[in-house]
């Protein structure tokens, strides 16, 4: 029901029934009064207890030696005034809460970020703010902020790197790289994304994750002793997925060298990184085969006899460069 001059008269004459009685008691106690007061409404009309309730709550001095009527209407005038007067203040306040606070957010934030790179022959194990734990093979590049805040924790990816992640169901861990996207709630993989390689390659050890082409490409659920490879050379990016046995992917960060069925290109990166030196191969013999050998921590004269016997070739050092032939 709509509070009306003809309420307000019925009221302080005892003419309303209990129903508007209780309801314009009710707006008597309200803070919304000053603002629906009826247009033109008698303010002799308000019984005295409900102007009380007004005069009381802007403190205004009723003077008993001046006409009720005079008094009232006087304050009444008051009450507008006194709401413009606040309303002018509450938008100033407002201003400086809002402005401030933008400040405040904006400095919150400023989020502060790290990046950790590792160089051929050198391996790391970063922890996270998290918890998360990120052990970087040779050549990798890690940018992660100092703790993570907002809804998601995010960072950025290059090289091979096996990744711990912490659970976490409320804030998604996400990996992006120059051309995939990985998400996570808490899972354990082994992420390789080399720039001198056009496929970017998941294996999952434990959980699931969101493996996904950017922008918008392909995107595929990984589990456990689950591949995923998204290749972009082509003129047109493909995901491809298998079914393979994880623990070979994970061995480097233990120790373990395994090159299964590489090319003697692919072959000759890996001891570059593994062991930071140059392989040149000077052999057209040697152009095409492929080799596979399984180490533990080895040395690098160990893995090149190994090659050298399984393809029939020999090598020899020419300072830090190890040279097939």
């Amino acid at each position: 029901m709509k509070i009306s001059k003809e309420i307000i008269e019925r009221y302080h004459q005892g003419r309303c029934s209990l129903e508007e009685q209780h309801i314009v008691e009710q707006w008597l106690d309200s803070e919304e009064l000053e603002m629906s007061f009826p247009e033109n409404a008698d303010i002799n009309a308000i019984k005295e207890r409900g102007w009380k309730r007004i005069s009381g709550r802007y403190h205004i001095d009723t003077q008993t030696d001046r006409p009720a009527a005079v008094v009232k209407s006087r304050n009444y005038k008051m009450i507008w005034q006194l709401a413009a007067c606040m309303t002018l203040i509450l938008g100033a306040a407002t201003f400086y809460y809002l402005n401030t606070d933008w400040k405040n957010t904006a400095q919150h934030k400023a989020v502060v970020y790290k990046e950790i790179k590792t160089l051929k022959g050198q391996k790391l194990s970063v922890s996270l703010a998290d918890g998360t734990i990120v052990w970087l093979n040779s050549e990798s590049v890690l940018r992660f902020p100092e703790s993570f805040k907002g809804h998601t924790r995010e960072l950025e990816f290059s090289g091979e790197a096996y990744f711990s992640v912490a659970k976490d169901a409320s804030k998604p861990f996400i990996i992006r790289t120059e051309k995939t996207k990985i998400q996570v709630l808490g899972t354990k993989f082994n992420l390789r994304s080399m720039a001198s390689e056009t496929a970017t390659t998941v294996v999952v050890e434990e959980g699931k994750i969101q493996f996904s082409g950017t922008p918008d490409h392909h995107q595929t659920i990984l589990t456990a002793n689950k591949r995923g490879v998204f290749e972009t050379k082509g003129a047109v990016p493909s995901m491809q997925t298998d079914e393979v046995y994880a623990g070979k992917y994970m061995a480097w960060k233990n120790g373990e060298l395994l090159m299964d069925n590489l090319t003697i290109e692919q072959a000759a990166g890996t001891l570059e990184r593994w062991f930071n030196v140059k392989i040149s191969i000077d052999s057209e013999e040697l152009q095409g085969q492929r080799y596979t050998g399984s180490f533990k921590n080895p040395s690098l004269k160990e893995v090149l006899g190994s090659m050298s016997f399984a393809l029939k070739c020999s090598y020899k050092q020419n300072g830090q460069t190890f040279i097939l032939y």
